[in-house]
């Protein structure tokens, strides 16, 4: 049958006729089933998604290949059956329509794209050769589209070969063309000042009949209910044939889900196009978020007051000095700001000092709400040392350097004896700090 049809398409000078067109057309059409699905036989209860899509294509065939025209009302009765097909396709989370397979019987396995193709293969082609569109839902033959094109580069000839003809084929006009949707970069800059940019093509990349691109509403992805915008038309580039939007002020570093859709401006070319509905895009946000008010402090033993307490200028290269004895906490604080001014709040911030040695360690810190704050305990402990030290004479006995370590996280002041008497008392640790930013986002 299909290679009488190649012949009837290839060589129109060759008369290539089906004598009992109708008897034909009638055996086919007693296979399918309620659901719209087809029996590869009449020995065979069992139906097939796979079998319906070859079905229609012979039935395509037939009426192409008909002396006289085929009853108008068995061609109707299969557009129902079409419909009825597309009660079963498949859905993803993300709008993407497919067919899978549900009958094995015995025969080799269709996956879902040999069964999406031979639907859509099916479909187009009965759609060809009969008067009038068939009226399918626009939503499920955009989702079509988007299987096709998401699935990557397949991996035998033949997937291949059949995602290429299904994409030209709902190109072809003999069904409502699907135009996609699409974002050059879901990732933008607010530092940079980067626009928000859609693209609105058919699935071979031609370019779309005239349209709006509407921004329905915008919400935090971790807050539905949070809109930051409402009913922003993008102005449409006719240089790059992007539509365009800049950010507004109330949209700042963080992560956005964007709600689109589209109107074509001539409505009568609607049944032409199949633009679904409403297209959920998740956006991220970013840009240089600085640090700021950044402050450490030397704690009272009964963390009630701050004794001392210095700015740091992150960016810059100045030392604080700040000294304190083991009975007193160190507390460092700072600010996040994002590119608009407001506090920034990551999942987890981290602070990371790095001792002259080249010893480093990496402290949580904890989120207060208005600011960052870590408090570290100051630990003086007794090491014995044979080699030369910074000397300081803390009392009139012995002679006392100290040493700057960290163990397990903990700031440890080593004071070092020189002498055999190591008695002495507790002295004022001069701690030093050369601040370095090392925090990005």
């Amino acid at each position: 049958m299909r290679f009488a049809f190649i012949v009837e398409d290839q060589a129109p000078d060759i008369d290539v006729l089906l004598a009992d067109a109708d008897g034909t057309f009638h055996s086919i059409k007693a296979l399918s089933q309620s659901d719209g699905r087809w029996r590869y036989s009449s020995d065979n209860p069992e139906s097939s998604t796979y079998a319906a899509g070859l079905a229609l294509e012979a039935l395509a065939g037939v009426i192409s290949l008909a002396s006289s025209e085929i009853d108008q009302s068995r061609v109707n009765t299969v557009k129902s059956d079409i419909f009825k097909l597309f009660d079963s396709i498949q859905k993803y989370d993300d709008g993407t329509f497919y067919f899978d397979e549900k009958f094995g019987g015995g025969r080799e396995h269709q996956g879902s794209l040999s069964t999406s193709s031979s639907v859509v293969r099916g479909i187009t082609s009965f759609a060809a050769v009969t008067s009038g569109k068939i009226d399918l839902p626009g939503d499920k033959i955009l989702g079509l589209a988007k299987y096709f094109l998401g699935i990557g580069l397949p991996g035998s000839a033949k997937d291949f070969f059949n995602q290429i003809e299904s994409l030209a084929l709902l190109e072809s006009k003999r069904v409502p063309v699907p135009l996609v949707l699409s974002l050059p970069a879901t990732v933008y800059s607010l530092s940079k000042k980067d626009q928000l940019k859609v693209t609105v093509n058919t699935v071979l990349g031609s370019a779309a009949p005239p349209l709006t691109v509407k921004l329905v509403r915008a919400f935090h992805a971790d807050a539905k209910h949070s809109t930051v915008i409402e009913g922003k038309e993008l102005q449409y580039d006719q240089s790059s044939g992007l539509h365009v939007m800049g950010f507004p002020d109330n949209v700042d570093v963080g992560t956005y889900v964007f709600v689109f859709e589209t109107a074509l401006h001539d409505s009568g070319s609607e049944n032409d196009y199949a633009i679904g509905g409403q297209i959920h895009v998740p956006i991220y946000v970013t840009g240089i978020v600085k640090v700021s008010n950044a402050e450490i402090a030397v704690l009272g033993s009964d963390l009630g007051s701050d004794e001392t307490q210095k700015t740091l200028d992150l960016a810059g290269t100045d030392v604080v000095s700040l000294s304190a004895n083991h009975l007193q906490k160190l507390r460092f604080s700072f600010q996040l700001i994002t590119p608009h001014g407001h506090t920034f709040k990551p999942r987890q911030a981290l602070l990371k000092l790095k001792h002259e040695t080249k010893y480093e360690h990496i402290f949580v810190v904890r989120n207060t709400g208005k600011k960052f704050e870590i408090i570290l305990r100051v630990y003086l402990s007794v090491r014995l040392y044979r080699s030369r030290y910074a000397q300081l004479n803390m009392n009139q006995h012995s002679l006392i350097a100290f040493k700057l370590d960290w163990v397990w996280g903990l700031i440890i002041l080593s004071p070092v004896c020189f002498g055999e008497d190591c008695n002495f008392s507790l002295p004022l640790a001069s701690l030093l700090f050369k601040p370095s930013c090392v925090f990005e986002v």
